[in-house]
């Protein structure tokens, strides 16, 4: 373990083995790093924080400090933030515990989050989700695997993204990203086509793409009836693709079970 002798790391933090802690690093005492976690410098980590293995946090980034929900600032309030393994948390990134809202704010393994970046409040992150330099993700955010996010982007609170959808710079999300999408524009994001080449990256055929195609193709151009109505018509067409059934799961189960009745505009709470 190597330990620079200007960071100060607070009794009862728990550090893994081999882990590298950089120059003016502040730990905070209920802070638990994995195993070869890298704090390079200036690096401030705070509240019921865990990072796991093998992950690199770069210089100035602030993690697990109290949210800016103004419902809750006494720290006896915090729920912490999770962080999986190999994550790569650039300059500049912030991201905030979670409230009493939910379970705690949520990283998954193998997440790239790069420069300026902000994940807000009891978000919940998937895996190898990557958000480039200056997104704003706000508070109640869920975000699934294999998401792309790029420069600029805007989240506004108790929205999803789903799986394998990329966001192009500078978008303004105010409604939820359907999985293997391409979303894009200002002052509101809408579909554009599937998310071709990143799901050839990821391994998916012809065949696959095609089922996705259909289910989008029948919710955004269906001419007559309802969108209810155009999914039922094309479930017979794709009820054997994983990934066609995986987006008519997601159009027809809207709610988020993580988000709490603040988040609801119809909610009396």
């Amino acid at each position: 373990m190597a330990i620079h002798p200007t960071a100060i790391i607070h009794e009862g933090a728990v550090l893994g083995a081999d882990c590298k802690i950089g120059p003016n690093c502040i730990i905070g005492p209920n802070v638990v790093l994995g195993d070869r976690v890298e704090l390079v410098s200036n690096v401030i980590i705070d509240g019921n924080t865990t990072i796991g293995d093998d992950s690199i946090v770069y210089p100035f980034a602030v993690l697990g400090m109290m949210s800016q929900d103004l419902k809750w600032q006494d720290k006896n309030t915090m729920t912490g933030l999770r962080i999986g393994k190999r994550c790569r948390i650039r300059e500049y990134v912030t991201i905030h515990s979670g409230t009493p809202a939910s379970d705690g704010t949520e990283i998954g393994d193998d997440c790239l989050i790069m420069v300026n970046a902000h994940v807000g409040h009891d978000c919940k992150i998937g895996n190898n989700v990557i958000l480039t330099n200056l997104v704003q993700i706000a508070g109640h955010v869920e975000i699934e695997d294999f998401a792309v996010l790029s420069g600029g982007v805007m989240v506004a609170q108790c929205l999803r993204i789903g799986r394998n959808a990329f966001i192009t710079g500078m978008s303004a999300v105010t409604s939820d990203v359907l999985p293997y999408a391409i979303y894009e524009g200002t002052p509101r994001a809408k579909y554009r086509t599937i998310n071709r080449v990143g799901l050839r990256r990821h391994g998916f055929t012809n065949k696959d793409m095609h089922a996705i195609h259909s289910v989008y193709d029948a919710v955004f151009h269906g001419i007559e009836g309802t969108v209810s109505e155009h999914l039922v018509k094309v479930n017979d067409e794709v009820k054997n693709n994983k990934y066609a059934m995986d987006v008519i799961d997601f159009i027809e189960n809207r709610s988020h079970n993580f988000i709490p009745s603040q988040c609801d505009p119809f909610s009396k709470a």
